[in-house]
């Protein structure tokens, strides 16, 4: 039973990670006037839109493991600078500031889900020595 559990993991978060993506952008854009505020409140929306980046990334990550296997990983060109620039976009709509600090709030979410990814799924690899080469003789 733990197999199956398992098997079935990224596809349940890929559902919920892009219910929860339409979730943040339905919200934050229904609440757009509320980020032409003050300046506190356009950071709070890069913030906020920082998390779409992150789960909307979970979702196409997710969803390209079950589809392509267990050892997919997301790469930066297709899938990072395509849920960036989605993102971006996104917020773009909202506040042009809002854009620009969810870049950076994004990129910083990135690098420690970076991070943890690594010490998650990294997988040790033990050096192997190279075998010694008898006497002196060059290949030909």
């Amino acid at each position: 039973m733990g197999a199956s559990t398992n098997s079935k993991s990224p596809l349940v978060s890929s559902i919920i990670s892009g219910l929860l993506s339409l979730v943040i952008f339905a919200s934050l854009r229904f609440c757009a006037d509320w980020f032409n505020g003050s300046q506190l409140n356009v950071l709070l929306g890069g913030y906020l839109f920082s998390w779409l980046f992150i789960l909307s990334l979970t979702c196409v990550s997710n969803a390209e493991m079950v589809i392509f296997g267990q050892d997919f990983q997301a790469k930066l060109v297709p899938e990072i600078l395509f849920c960036l620039s989605l993102t971006v976009a996104a917020a773009g709509i909202v506040h042009r500031v809002c854009a620009t600090t969810s870049i950076l709030f994004s990129l910083v979410g990135l690098y420690f889900l970076n991070r943890i990814s690594t010490k998650h799924y990294s997988n040790v690899v033990a050096p192997v020595d190279a075998p010694a080469r008898k006497g002196g003789k060059k290949f030909k």
